[in-house]
């Protein structure tokens, strides 16, 4: 169709033919070429709109199969009441290792995360002891490099150190000296945050190996504790508690 409005037939002009004529078979055929590039450009516009209509759809239906996800992690989180001492409400995470297509299930929406937001990572940081249940797995699907953090004197060769404050009195944690190289960039993985104090000590540590910190990133938030507002570099949690 378009060629044929862009190829309209011959008209035989001879050189005897007015010059009024030759003008407004000139004028019909500039008119038809208008006419096509417009049809061109709206049905590339219908296009376009159709397929950013098509991607705000899939883009919602993403955005609520995520929200499902994310709420039958939250849902087998299992809650112990009075551990590991009275008053307490303790968010137990292994529930989740009984359930194995749940836990890949999880491990998969913290690295979509992670993909969605940081171009490369070079290390993923694993706190003790829980943080080393997902950090390993999590790094295995970003081709990183998985760094332990644990307490004093667990771990072998040379190691750097940084010492936090406890509820009651203070504690270490340590990193093999070179198992962050100086801007590497680094995402710090546990369990959960409550107050903020080992993520933070993580982040010291970190940070005075000379590693970019990216990102902590945690699967529970015990939101009213605001471990959170503790921290000076970006934050992610998967799932949030009130009331604990």
């Amino acid at each position: 169709m378009f060629t044929a409005l862009l190829c309209p037939q011959s008209v035989n002009l001879s050189p005897h033919t007015p010059a009024s004529a030759v003008a407004h078979h000139q004028h019909v055929s500039m008119q038809r070429m208008v006419h096509v590039v417009s049809g061109c450009r709206l049905l590339l516009t219908c296009q376009r709109s159709s397929l950013l209509r098509c991607a705000a759809a899939l883009h919602l239906h993403n955005m609520a199969n995520r929200e499902q996800r994310i709420k039958a992690v939250r849902e087998k989180i299992g809650a112990v009441p009075d551990f590991p001492k009275p008053g307490i409400l303790f968010r137990d995470i292994f529930p989740l290792f009984k359930d194995a297509v749940l836990l890949n299930d999880l491990i998969l929406l913290l690295v979509e995360h992670i993909k969605e937001k940081h171009d490369k990572v070079d290390v993923i940081v694993g706190l003790e002891a829980r943080g080393f249940l997902f950090g390993p797995m999590i790094a295995q699907h970003l081709n990183a490099a998985f760094v332990p953090i644990r307490k004093k004197g667990k771990l072998p060769g040379e190691c750097v150190k940084v010492e936090y404050s406890l509820e009651y009195g203070t504690d270490v944690f340590e990193a093999q000296k070179t198992a962050v190289q100086p801007g590497e960039k680094v995402i710090i993985v546990d369990d959960l945050i409550a107050t903020g104090g080992t993520m933070d000590a993580a982040c010291q540590l970190i940070s005075g190996m000379g590693g970019d910190i990216l990102e902590c990133l945690v699967v529970i938030d015990l939101v009213d504790l605001k471990g959170a507002a503790k921290l000076k570099k970006p934050f992610f949690a998967l799932v949030q508690f009130e009331g604990e």
